[in-house]
């Protein structure tokens, strides 16, 4: 009897393990109560037959275990609790502040779109750097003092005709292009905006150079006095705005698109220019081939000003040196302009007495 009365007992403990398994909250509150209520009868029967019962006893720590139990799991359920309430709060407070309950809702979005346009204007912005003039070199070409430091820089993606290249004769338009880069340059105000690549094989500084909020670069396109070329990945880009542009040059014929088949891909067709000067040069008998000279010899006088086909100085005004041009507020004299000579003009770009 008393084996069967412990192999009761275990039985009762297998199946007590197994619901507290499959019962996770009110089940261990449940199995307590039994477990209590069961002892209860236990102790009540053993009292009046005037005896101890063990098994009262037993009934009554496994009711006392489960329910502390119970007490231990309600506990963690409730800090489970708190803990997964715990970061909607920030989510809330969130939205509060993007889309206040006291604001409508067309302001909220007006509000929205418009920090985000500005975000989206900030990173689109190009990165320019500050630069000073130091001279002027050619129309693609000049150096300036770059982050306290002196550079060579040419112009990205535009090319001028030579006029200081060695072994070769300067070509028309050449000093045109070198005399006004090197007006607007003079204006300051100047920075440089790089490419991917910053310089070429001789070193020099690549980039794109403002002068105030406009590109010299597409400026030289604009006027005539450049054509799109040196197109080498990665440093392409505005190369699909340059050639907007250069498309319309080439439609009015602005300065080198004035010289038929002289600006072509690959470079300045000397050739061609020679022709037309000597076209130029040789008398004409019949009235076609005068009208033919201005379409294709003569550039437009507004756009492109020949400073080539003018005198090289005018008697009328004469200066000892280029002091007296600086007092005279006269500087830089471009070739053609009055006071202009080659002894002032040392280096012989075709402008004297500059700084």
């Amino acid at each position: 009897m008393r084996s069967n009365g412990k192999g009761k007992i275990i039985g009762i403990i297998f199946a007590l393990i197994v619901v507290v398994a499959i019962i996770k909250y009110l089940g261990l509150l449940i199995i307590a109560g039994g477990l209590g209520y069961w002892g209860y009868k236990k102790y009540q029967n053993a009292k009046r037959e005037n005896r101890k019962s063990k098994l009262a006893i037993v009934l009554f720590s496994l009711a006392g275990i489960f329910f502390l139990a119970f007490i231990g799991n309600l506990t963690n359920v409730k800090q489970q609790e708190l803990a997964n309430k715990a970061p909607a709060a920030p989510a809330k407070l969130e939205q509060t502040s993007v889309v206040p309950t006291t604001v409508k809702p067309e302001q909220t979005s007006n509000v929205v779109s418009t920090s985000a346009s500005n975000e989206e204007a900030a990173s689109e912005q190009p990165k320019r750097i500050p630069i000073t003039l130091i001279a002027g070199t050619d129309g693609d070409t000049f150096k300036a003092l770059v982050q306290n430091k002196e550079e060579k820089i040419r112009l990205l993606l535009v090319d001028t005709p030579e006029s200081v290249k060695q072994g070769t004769p300067v070509q028309p338009f050449a000093k045109e292009a070198s005399a006004f880069t090197l007006k607007q340059l003079k204006q300051g105000n100047l920075s440089l905006e790089l490419d991917v690549s910053e310089r070429d094989k001789y070193g020099r500084l690549l980039g794109y150079v403002w002068v105030g909020d406009k590109m010299l670069n597409e400026t030289l396109i604009e006027k005539g006095y450049a054509r799109v070329a040196y197109i080498n990945p990665p440093n392409v880009k505005y190369v699909d705005q340059f050639k907007e542009t250069q498309a319309t040059a080439q439609k009015s014929g602005t300065g080198i698109w004035s010289i038929e088949n002289y600006a072509q891909e690959d470079g300045f067709n000397q050739k061609a220019a020679q022709e037309v000067a000597v076209k130029a040069e040789s008398p004409k008998s019949d009235s076609s081939e005068k009208e033919s000279k201005p379409k294709v010899a003569t550039p437009k006088k507004e756009v492109v000003p020949d400073y080539s086909e003018q005198k090289e100085s005018s008697s009328d005004v004469y200066y000892k040196n280029c002091s007296a041009v600086r007092a005279a507020g006269a500087d830089p004299i471009y070739e053609g302009e009055p006071g202009y000579s080659r002894k002032l003009d040392r280096d012989g770009d075709g402008i004297a007495c500059e700084r």
